[in-house]
C-alpha cells in the first residue's frame, strides 16, 4: 500500500508538495495548490490501493485521511 503526503513546503513559499517518496515530491505554485497537490495525488494511484494523508496549513498535523481502493475510476 502506497502513502502520499500532501502538505505545505517552506522550499517554494506558499506551495504545497505531494511527497510520495525522496525524489517523488512534486511542488504546485499559485492560486490553488493545496487541491492542485491533491488531485495529483489522486491521480497517482491508478489501480492501486493506499492512502493520501492531507495536512493542515501549516503541515504540523494530518487534517484528513482519504482512503483509495484499487477498483478502476471512471
Amino acid at each position: 500500500m502506497i502513502t502520499i503526503a500532501v502538505r505545505p513546503t517552506k522550499r517554494f513559499g506558499g506551495a504545497w508538495e505531494a511527497y510520495e517518496a525522496p525524489g517523488v515530491q512534486p511542488a504546485f505554485t499559485g492560486p490553488q495548490t493545496r487541491e492542485y497537490a491533491l488531485s495529483y495525488a489522486r491521480g497517482r494511484f491508478g489501480a492501486r490501493a493506499g492512502e493520501i494523508h492531507l495536512y493542515d496549513s501549516i503541515g504540523a498535523a494530518i487534517e484528513e485521511t482519504i482512503m483509495m481502493d484499487d477498483r478502476p475510476r471512471r
